[in-house]
């Protein structure tokens, strides 16, 4: 009988650990992605899938493209046909309203009709009262220079004038404007197109009245988070006037269920993390620190805040709580900042691998943490468009690359801090060969393509043979693409081995601003 039980025991714990051993699906999530950018749909769903969360998402062909755009009414229509086997909705509004991100900046859609699908959207938590619903929404951007079809076709010629239009608008209002630059706006309003202006400032007051409409969703208490994010904005420009005239209304709202902060493609996945945090009660501790320098003084390009403002609201946004004491914390969020403040691109001359001491320094902080047991998250904003050529040799040459729980580089100081963050969280939850795969694509695509490739790619291919930034064709797209693997092989197999050619490297928008890492 003895015998019996204690096979009976064995056979039991064998079980147990079989079952411990295999991975769980802790439950399924909805996500409806601002467009189909990798940043905006497969790095996001990838990084949530490792974490062990099922992640639906609508069929592509409702989701906005480089050449399309979404389906507001298709994917409203495939939420509600989703939603009750879902724990918690992540919802881009610019998707359900506009059909995408570049819609919102495009769209001649009637102002009826936009209020009709923020209104349902509102209204959508109603019948699903068990569901977590959360939005993210972005005020308008004003880009310094852009062109079609990310904006409208009148771009290519008045667009950097319209931005410092908008900048001048910006500094009267604030009461920070010159007798020359006030001069100088009067001429830009006579000089600028009427019907330019009119269109413009049409769709732009349109899509405040929108987002003022999805501000209701937070008074009811049908959504239960809402993230306002600016897109590519400046400390004076007219994203930036909007912005302020937005935040009044903001500050009436419960901090508990709103924040508002510069970025806009990070924002699906920090609300995807919020959203495992509250499904799993926890509340992590997070600890910020800075490199020497500046700090979290810095206001980094793109952006409007300093760079300490944007920290501290995503970390709420993520649902965790920023603590000075590192003892205590669950995760150091450490933030690589400029020397003096100033964020220049990462094409740039400066941005070399000379290791310098604060380099020097903030690598053995994070050496110092990670040897403590400490979970380090890098968010690598020293550079705009591209990581820190000097931090990632160093993280290299002292053995942390992997040591790290996330590390993010890209484009503004808002989306590396946002991907930073939220894998860095999620990342107790990874499998080591998880982890490790997630690292892999932020190197390969912040630091090897962004900081190295990307800047020859334009230089030997595009501009010597005269082809396009974006909208190249699809014979253009494949030469590109094969110089883009051949050097990122080159550039990337001296650090991380042979675990390059586990990836294949694709420009998933016809244009060389991303590209899509994607494991074979």
């Amino acid at each position: 009988m003895k015998k019996l039980q204690a096979f009976i025991f064995i056979l039991a714990m064998l079980c147990c650990q079989i079952t411990l051993a295999a991975p769980k699906i802790k439950g399924t999530l909805l996500y409806v992605p601002l467009d189909n950018r990798p940043v905006c749909l497969a790095y996001p769903v990838e990084t949530m899938e490792a974490a062990g969360w099922e992640v639906k998402t609508p069929p592509i062909e409702y989701i906005a493209g480089a050449e399309k755009g979404g389906d507001p009414d298709a994917l409203f229509d495939w939420l509600l046909e989703n939603a009750d086997e879902s724990l918690a909705m992540v919802i881009s509004s610019d998707a359900l309203v506009y059909g995408g991100l570049v819609d919102s900046r495009t769209h001649h859609i009637p102002l009826e009709v936009l209020k009709h699908r923020a209104d349902r959207l509102v209204e959508l938590k109603k019948g699903f009262r068990d569901q977590l619903v959360y939005v993210f929404t972005t005020i308008m951007r004003s880009p310094k220079r852009s062109a079609a079809p990310v904006e409208p076709a009148y771009y290519k010629e008045w667009g950097a004038r319209l931005f410092r239009l908008g900048e001048l608008e910006d500094k009267l209002e604030a009461k920070e404007i010159g007798y020359r630059e006030k001069r100088e706006l009067r001429k830009l309003r006579q000089a600028i197109p009427q019907e330019i202006l009119a269109d413009m400032y049409t769709r732009r007051g349109n899509n405040i009245k929108a987002t003022e409409l999805l501000l209701h969703g937070v008074e009811s208490g049908d959504f239960d988070y809402l993230l306002i994010g600016r897109d590519d904005t400046a400390e004076f420009s007219q994203a930036h006037r909007e912005a302020r005239e937005m935040e009044f209304l903001v500050n009436e709202l419960p901090k508990e269920r709103i924040r508002f902060f510069a970025g806009a493609d990070q924002l699906g996945l920090l609300l995807l993390s919020r959203a495992s945090t509250k499904l799993r009660y926890e509340i992590p501790l997070v600890q910020i620190v800075y490199a020497p320098g500046e700090g979290g003084a810095t206001v980094p390009a793109y952006e409007d805040d300093t760079i300490a403002m944007s920290a501290r609201q995503h970390v709420y946004v993520a649902g965790a709580v920023p603590i000075f004491n590192h003892k205590r914390a669950d995760l150091v969020l450490a933030i690589n900042t400029p020397q003096d403040g100033i964020t220049l691109e990462a094409s740039s001359p400066e941005n070399d691998y000379l290791v310098t001491g604060g380099v020097e320094k903030f690598t053995k902080l994070l050496d110092v943490m990670t040897n403590n047991g400490k979970a380090v998250a890098v968010a690598d904003v020293k550079y705009g468009n591209g990581a820190d050529n000097s931090l990632v040799s160093n993280i290299f040459a002292n053995g942390l690359e992997y040591k790290l729980a996330s590390y993010a580089g890209w484009n503004t100081a808002g989306n590396s801090l946002g991907y930073a963050l939220a894998q860095g969280l999620l990342s107790e939850q990874y499998s080591e060969a998880g982890k490790r795969q997630l690292l892999d694509v932020r190197y390969l695509d912040d630091w090897a393509y962004q900081s190295n490739v990307r800047m020859d790619v334009y230089r030997n291919l595009i501009w010597r043979k005269y082809w396009p930034n974006s909208g190249l064709n699809e014979e253009q797209t494949a030469v590109a693409e094969e110089d883009i693997t051949n050097l990122i092989v080159s550039v990337a197999e001296p650090m991380l081995g042979e675990a390059v050619k586990n990836y294949r490297f694709t420009l998933p928008w016809n244009r060389m601003f991303e590209v899509y890492v994607e494991h074979r």
